[in-house]
């Protein structure tokens, strides 16, 4: 595990850093932080673990947040933590946004640039069942992205098996978070009742949905480039240029628009891509709810969001 994530940080270029582990004192992040801490001074860095406390769980909390500051001081790093709010909504999705939140307010405070995520092999095949079931296009079958932004997931690569194994080898304690038992959080789910069955069709089901994985990212860069020169001959002034739009293939049209909305469509599916499609093929003078704050305009030629309030 120590060769591959040295291969990482290579690739990467991650040198001369302060660095924010996301450490819950489970499996994946105990053998992440371990791992970072053989290599700190080799890599020369300053490694901060960084603890979200969701406020579900206030025992076992109190008992993560003593083990976690007890991990850093012996490998060395300072330890950060916070609360959520008293009121805050027990959900996955908004779970995950305050724990992106924390992260986004952890770099700022700390003056860093890079933070690393312990999601691993297992956590990406699970992800991208989730997201087939909910349902997903080419972007979600790429799961989840070793590289995003100033986020850095190192062990995508190392499944759930060999970080136990490497935790055994290493006499390194961890802890056991209980809400990974309960199926009525859909991941769990999946985890528990789904993939086992995966396992019965096909034992080798997680090397296949890998390589779909890698085919999907393969295919994802294609577009990436086609959208590029498409954004180039469409886009004028933030505006789009109607004629030229509607000039376009349907699939070029769709991909076009799945890329135009994607930070502003609450629910980013076919039907929506669709319905806002066939919106701009059928009117030259008009607009259409994007979300709560925004409408798409179509004036003179032109596709443009507005604010809600504003009907000029």
């Amino acid at each position: 595990m120590i060769e591959q994530v040295k291969k990482f940080l290579d690739k990467y270029e991650i040198k001369n850093k302060k660095v924010i582990v996301g450490f819950s004192g489970g499996p994946d992040s105990v053998s992440m932080a371990f791992v970072l801490s053989q290599l700190a001074k080799e890599y020369n860095l300053e490694l901060i673990l960084a603890y979200f406390n969701h406020n579900w769980r206030p025992a076992e909390a109190i008992a993560e947040i003593d083990f976690s500051f007890d991990f850093a001081k012996k490998i060395n790093a300072l330890f950060y933590t916070k609360k959520a709010p008293e009121n805050s909504i027990k959900t996955e999705e908004k779970a995950r946004e305050l724990r992106y939140a924390f992260f986004e307010e952890a770099m700022r405070e700390l003056n860093s640039d890079v933070v690393f995520l312990a999601h691993n092999k297992n956590d990406n095949v699970e992800t991208l069942i989730y997201r087939i079931i909910k349902g997903t296009a080419i972007t979600g079958l790429c799961s989840i992205p070793e590289k995003r932004e100033n986020y850095y997931r190192p062990l995508l690569k190392i499944t759930k098996e060999q970080i136990f194994d490497f935790l055994n080898k290493n006499n390194l304690k961890y802890m056991i978070d209980s809400s990974n038992d309960d199926t009525k959080y859909k991941r769990n789910l999946i985890r528990k009742k789904i993939l086992p069955l995966f396992d019965e069709i096909n034992p080798n089901y997680m090397t296949n949905i890998e390589n779909l994985i890698k085919n999907a990212i393969s295919t994802r860069e294609i577009i990436d480039e086609e959208l590029k020169n498409l954004k180039a001959e469409l886009i004028e002034d933030n505006a789009i240029n109607r004629e030229k739009y509607i000039s376009k293939t349907k699939a070029l049209r769709y991909e076009f628009l799945n890329d135009f909305v994607k930070d502003k469509l609450k629910c980013h599916n076919y039907k929506n891509i669709k319905k806002i499609d066939d919106f701009i093929l059928n009117n030259k003078n008009s607009q259409i709810s994007v979300n709560k704050e925004l409408f798409l305009k179509i004036k003179r030629n032109k596709i443009f969001y507005i604010e809600c309030h504003g009907y000029d």
